[in-house]
């Protein structure tokens, strides 16, 4: 059971990672109803974060599960999360749409706010 919700967490997280990766791209945020990213800035940002939670992930299973396993486990994993977001972007790309909006607001988490670049 332990190992079933391991695999399921970083099935989530790499998840999100490609749907932020998705969602950097013009046709799938037209597709969640949500405007286009307009600074390419903010697309960098995003993207990079999508880095960041696919390599964290890579390193988890590595050192949770060992070098061999470890590896053929995030790429399985990985597979599996970029079908199910192309799955869920192709029926359901209503189901992205609170994370696009989120990704729109300026003030969210990979942006600085106007009281952080003043100090």
């Amino acid at each position: 059971m332990a190992a079933f919700l391991f695999s399921f967490a970083l099935e989530l997280v790499l998840f999100v990672a490609f749907a932020l990766l998705a969602l950097t791209q013009f046709q799938h945020r037209r597709a969640t109803g949500v405007p286009e990213l307009r600074s390419h800035r903010r697309k960098a940002q995003i993207r990079g974060g999508a880095v960041v939670l696919l390599v964290l992930t890579l390193v988890i299973a590595v050192g949770n599960e060992g070098g061999g396993f470890g590896f053929l486990l995030w790429v399985d994993l990985v597979s599996f999360a970029a079908c199910n977001v192309a799955f869920v972007l192709g029926w359901w790309p209503g189901i992205l749409r609170p994370l696009a909006k989120l990704l729109s607001n300026p003030h969210s988490l990979f942006e600085r706010t106007e009281n952080q670049v003043s100090k």
